[in-house]
């Protein structure tokens, strides 16, 4: 009786084991390309950044037309501080961006783990074989989800 009971016992603890053999990969930059706000983030940023290449342009000319010495160091000050505040303030948005389409992926893929039970998702470039590629539904659900 007690060898059945501990056998019962380890056959119970190695059930999970047995049963958990769905496995499924996501190609992340798929994704990416995939997800409708990612192209929106783009393209906001594209011209957040030509913004500043005029802003860069018409400072050089500005300098340029100083008619002092003196004059063109002020200025030239005056532009340095404002591009370095505004490329700061890039760059500071840039990584708050980036964070938030990471927490949207991620949080798709945990959804899409609990939904079709997967006992491990990995991305493609780690998976060999043996994998169901779930990056299609991943996009699929990331772009029915309104953008915030």
């Amino acid at each position: 009786m007690k060898k059945l009971l501990t056998l019962i016992a380890l056959l119970s603890l190695t059930a999970p084991v047995f049963a958990a053999d769905k496995y499924a990969s996501v190609d992340l930059e798929k994704v990416l390309k995939g997800y409708k706000k990612t192209a929106v983030i783009n393209q906001t940023f594209q011209k957040r950044e030509a913004d500043i290449r005029v802003f860069i342009v018409d400072a050089q000319k500005s300098v340029v037309a100083a008619t002092t010495d003196a004059e063109r160091k002020k200025l030239e000050e005056k532009y340095a501080k404002e591009l370095k505040s505004k490329m700061d303030k890039l760059q500071k948005d840039k990584i708050a961006a980036l964070q938030g389409l990471e927490k949207d992926v991620k949080k798709a893929i945990d959804e899409e783990g609990k939904k079709g039970t997967y006992a491990l998702i990995l991305t493609s470039n780690n998976t060999l074989y043996g994998a169901v590629d779930i990056s299609d539904s991943i996009i699929k659900n990331l772009n029915a989800t309104p953008a915030k």
